[in-house]
C-alpha cells in the first residue's frame, strides 16, 4: 500500500518489466496485478501498462512455445481432453475464439498463449485478437484498482457495463457466424 500511495517514484520501466514477467507466468492472478497497477498509475496509464505488458507477455510466451518448447507445449495441452475437443471449433473460428477467450477474465491466458504457439496459429491473427480482446479486461482491472484506492464503489457499475459489452460482442459474433453460414 505504501508503494501504491507514494508519489511517482521514477520506476515505471522497472514496474513494466516486472508486469510483463508476472503476466507471462502461468498461475499468477493477473487481475490482482492489473488492479494494483491501476491503483498506482490510475485508469489511463494503468490501462496502457496493463494492455502493453500483458500483450507483450502473451507474444513472448507464444514465441517461446512455438519455437523453443513445441513438444513440451503439445504434451501439456494434450493432457486436457477439453483442449482436444475444442480444437476443431477453434481452428474453424481462430480470430473469434482467441478474441472471446481473451475477454473472459477467468480463462487462463497461459492456455491461450501456449495453444497458439503449439498449434502454430499465425502470429498476426493471434496478436491482433489478443490485443483487442485484452482491451476491456485490462481497462477493467485498472479501473477497479483505481476505484479501490479512492474508495469508490463505481466498479460495480463498471462490471455491469462490462457484462453488457460481452453481450454485444457475443451478438456480433452470432451475426458474423450467421453471415458465414448464409454464404
Amino acid at each position: 500500500m505504501n508503494w501504491v500511495t507514494e508519489v511517482e517514484d521514477g520506476s515505471s520501466l522497472f514496474v513494466f518489466i516486472i508486469l510483463v514477467i508476472l503476466a507471462a507466468i502461468p498461475g499468477i492472478p493477473f487481475g490482482i496485478v492489473g488492479s494494483v497497477i491501476g491503483a498506482k498509475y490510475g485508469l489511463i496509464w494503468g490501462s496502457i501498462m496493463n494492455i502493453a505488458g500483458s500483450s507483450l507477455a502473451a507474444a513472448l510466451v507464444y514465441t517461446f512455445t512455438r519455437y523453443l518448447f513445441q513438444s513440451w507445449g503439445r504434451e501439456l495441452l494434450t493432457k486436457s481432453g477439453a483442449i482436444e475437443r475444442c480444437n476443431l471449433f477453434i481452428n474453424s473460428h481462430l480470430f473469434w475464439s482467441i478474441l472471446i477467450a481473451r475477454m473472459i477474465p477467468i480463462f487462463p491466458a497461459a492456455v491461450i498463449n501456449i495453444y497458439a504457439g503449439v498449434f502454430r496459429i499465425r502470429f498476426k491473427t493471434f496478436f491482433i485478437a489478443t490485443l483487442i480482446g485484452k482491451l476491456p479486461v485490462m481497462i477493467s482491472f485498472a479501473y477497479i484498482g483505481d476505484n479501490m484506492i479512492s474508495g469508490s464503489q463505481q466498479w460495480v457499475t463498471f462490471l455491469i457495463i462490462y457484462l453488457i459489452f460481452l453481450l454485444i460482442v457475443y451478438m456480433c459474433y452470432k451475426w458474423y457466424m450467421s453471415r458465414l453460414t448464409a454464404r
